[in-house]
């Protein structure tokens, strides 16, 4: 009994020293927290932080809330072959390329054909031997062909130049009508104009004949009054020198006969 009751005080002894061990550690252990966060004040600068590399991907932005990584790129592969493909027509569009060759002082001109508002050319790349047959409307391009054949460039070119002239036929037509028609109305114009004029003449010379005739008229019918007034003056003057004729013969006659009456 005297056995056991030592045997059982002797461990208790063990585990109180433990205890104690292990509380002097959390003191030390909480004193030096206390310290490093002190000396880490605001008044005293950070401690540096070493920066992230940015080739190196956070995996919480590459990857969705519920994705894999593996999805992640999936989507992301997906994304950038949408884009590619977006962009695909404006990179292989023959008719952007060709402008900006054009802009670029690449190509000479070999042939260019014009029927009113259409044309055709055909246009040389020497740097890499390339043709281009155009074909455009109102100095914009409608149809553009790359070859590096040049036989082929040749008959496209031929056919594009046909097909200006079939195309450009009513347009050509209805240039020629709107010419004419414009002639038509200047003749109209000079016409009417002629006819005006000779209008004013025949009123001129109208009133003219009537102002004349009215005073052939009065001319007339005067020239009347004063031949009667003549006719009438020139009985009356052979009247007065009858009377004269009487008298002078009275007064140069003789004495004698004056006295013998």
């Amino acid at each position: 009994m005297t056995t056991t009751k030592r045997f059982g005080m002797a461990e208790r002894g063990v585990f109180l020293r433990r205890l104690a061990i292990v509380t002097a550690m959390a003191v030390v252990a909480g004193g030096t927290a206390c310290t490093s966060a002190v000396a880490q004040s605001p008044a005293a600068p950070p401690t540096a932080i070493t920066p992230i590399a940015a080739a190196a991907p956070v995996p919480a932005l590459t990857a969705t809330v519920g994705q894999t990584s593996a999805t992640a790129a999936t989507s992301t592969t997906s994304a950038t072959s949408s884009v590619a493909r977006a962009e695909t027509p404006a990179a292989s569009s023959t008719v952007l390329e060709l402008q900006r060759r054009m802009q670029a002082h690449e190509l000479s001109e070999l042939r260019t054909t014009y029927n009113g508002a259409y044309g055709a050319s055909l246009l040389f790349a020497q740097s890499d031997l390339t043709y281009y047959v155009t074909l455009f409307q109102q100095k914009d391009l409608w149809r553009v062909i790359k070859t590096t054949n040049e036989a082929h460039a040749e008959r496209l070119y031929s056919d594009f130049s046909r097909q200006t002239r079939s195309m450009a036929d009513l347009e050509l037509q209805r240039i020629r009508l709107e010419a004419q028609k414009e002639r038509a109305e200047h003749l109209i114009t000079a016409q009417e104009d002629k006819l005006r004029g000779l209008q004013t003449d025949l009123s001129i010379q109208r009133q003219q004949q009537a102002q004349a005739t009215e005073r052939q008229k009065v001319a007339r019918t005067e020239a009347d009054t004063l031949d009667t007034e003549r006719r009438a003056a020139r009985t009356r003057v052979d009247e007065l020198q009858r009377q004269i004729r009487a008298l002078e013969a009275q007064v140069n006659a003789p004495f004698n006969n004056r006295h013998g009456h």
